[in-house]
């Protein structure tokens, strides 16, 4: 019976159910600059606070997992990117350099490392925002981690096999400017995870309102929903996708439009 209503109800009904009108992604802005006047709410010192303290949680054992200053009573595992670590260090004699651009204080370091650590050499390199290089060196780095404020820094001292891009792309001013450095580098593998792709062939810039169980107060910045093609195109010219997979199964809206997080794994044309 209940999946006979469920068939009558319309599918609008549905969105309704899952969509919030106060916080989520909002508005098609004609650039960053203009969603970025928009947004209010963002205090970036609180917000570190809030992530340094559930990340000495993870550090200090005293809870497994953590995420957006969040603290979980169990990890909550990436299998595609645990398998994508796992292949390219096969590939490098069980040795892995990874370089985690916006990888926070080494997130997905502690969701990963149980899984890595039986390598010969692991070395997780992590370019982050000014403040977070400060505290990350100054109470996070250890036999294996390392913070960074460029991408030619990290470069000078490490011969990373895999750069890994993590929810971080569509908040970047510039996106594609990242892409272009990356394709500089050399690095043979790329990965992009946990990406929404706008349904249309275009970029969307939105608002993302952020509500107050993530830090602890509301946020909001920009998002940009790229459009797929021109993702594609930009690494074609360097790198050859070798599969796409889904980040998450949980469906999300941008408005009314649902999407799930997506990711691909690239290597370099040789």
């Amino acid at each position: 019976m209940f999946y006979l209503i469920k068939e009558l109800i319309p599918p609008v009904a549905h969105s309704l159910r899952w969509y919030s009108f106060k916080y989520g992604w909002k508005g098609d802005y004609k650039n960053y600059q203009e969603a970025q006047e928009k947004c209010t709410g963002y205090d970036e010192e609180h917000i570190l606070n809030r992530i340094i303290e559930s990340t000495l949680k993870v550090k200090n054992k005293e809870v497994p997992y953590e995420r957006d200053g969040i603290a979980y009573d169990t990890v909550q595992m990436n299998f595609p990117l645990l398998k994508t670590l796992l292949y390219v260090a096969s590939k490098n004699d069980n040795g892995l350099t990874i370089i985690d651009f916006g990888g926070s204080l080494g997130t997905t370091y502690y969701q990963n490392y149980p899984y890595l650590k039986h390598l010969k050499r692991l070395r997780w390199c992590i370019i982050e925002q000014p403040r977070f290089v400060d505290v990350g060196k100054a109470q996070f780095e250890n036999e294996h981690v390392r913070f960074y404020h460029t991408i030619a820094e990290c470069m000078a001292e490490n011969d990373p096999q895999l750069f890994l891009i993590c929810n971080v792309l569509q908040y970047l001013e510039k996106p594609y400017q990242l892409l272009e450095e990356v394709k500089s580098t050399g690095i043979p593998h790329l990965l992009l995870d946990f990406i929404g792709y706008n349904n249309e062939q275009r970029d969307r810039i939105t608002i993302q309102h952020v509500p107050p169980v993530f830090y602890g107060i509301k946020a909001s910045y920009p998002c940009h929903f790229p459009d797929r093609k021109k993702i594609e195109n930009t690494l074609n010219e360097k790198y050859k996708k070798e599969y796409d997979f889904i980040s998450a199964t949980e469906k999300y809206y941008l408005q009314l439009k649902p999407f799930r997080y997506e990711g691909s794994f690239w290597e370099i044309i040789k």
